[in-house]
């Protein structure tokens, strides 16, 4: 949207609190910050306020705002849900978001002795308490992908994803994360008669969301399957 119109070539806002006043970075700050304790209380930054609600603006803005206004409103459907859509190795996957407790910096996992499975992959330490880390990616026969520096792709750090599942908290990690996403029933397309395998059995459909084929997870059947080894 553009700009506001000034009323003359004068009319210039000086943003004093972002150069020497609370939002600012230098030592120099305004000595007025003795008397008011912050720039909110000050009458300049008052009065700054009201000339830009009282500005005037150009035809071009008055035109795009009408048109803004006069859009037919889109009705979402009803019966939204929620799913965290993250990638393993190569590929976009989701889990109802109501399992994820949170999303961290992915830290150093620690081999547990005499363990040794794809799936299982030790304890990480998260905000001071050690947590079960398993790989999703081991399940689903997923391979990891390599950093080539020799390459121009992109691959995001890993993160590190907290879930819980009927009182079990996991970790696990994961290549990049989307975040949560809406979507509706009618939105998930069955698998292709070409999958097969492990994905399968732990896959309940495809969620396409912005031009991205997301195989969307079952929750008991890939939660069994990663604590399987914990009892």
């Amino acid at each position: 949207m553009q700009d506001y119109k000034a009323e003359s070539d004068n009319d210039v806002i000086e943003d004093c609190w972002n150069i020497i006043g609370v939002w600012s970075s230098t030592k120099n700050r305004c000595p007025e910050l003795a008397k008011v304790i912050h720039c909110r209380n000050c009458l300049v930054y008052a009065g700054t306020g009201r000339r830009l609600l009282n500005r005037f603006f150009s035809p071009d803005y008055q035109q795009e705002l009408t048109s803004m206004l006069a859009e037919e409103k889109k009705e979402e459907p009803a019966n939204l849900k929620s799913a965290f859509v993250f990638r393993t190795g190569g590929e976009w996957l989701a889990l109802s978001a109501h399992l994820i407790q949170s999303v961290v910096d992915m830290g150093v996992i620690h081999t547990l002795p005499n363990i040794s499975n794809k799936v299982l992959r030790g304890v990480v330490n998260v905000r001071g308490k050690l947590e079960i880390c398993v790989s999703i990616g081991g399940v689903l026969g997923i391979e990891r992908l390599e950093r080539d520096d020799k390459t121009s792709t992109y691959l995001a750090p890993e993160r590190l994803v907290v879930a819980a599942y009927e009182g079990q908290a996991l970790t696990f990690p994961v290549s990049e994360v989307m975040g949560v996403v809406r979507y509706h029933k009618d939105m998930i397309r069955d698998l292709p008669v070409t999958v097969a395998g492990s994905k399968s059995v732990y896959t309940c459909g495809i969620l396409l969301f912005n031009d991205i084929d997301i195989g969307f997870l079952k929750d008991e059947p890939l939660f069994k399957s990663l604590t399987r080894d914990l009892a």
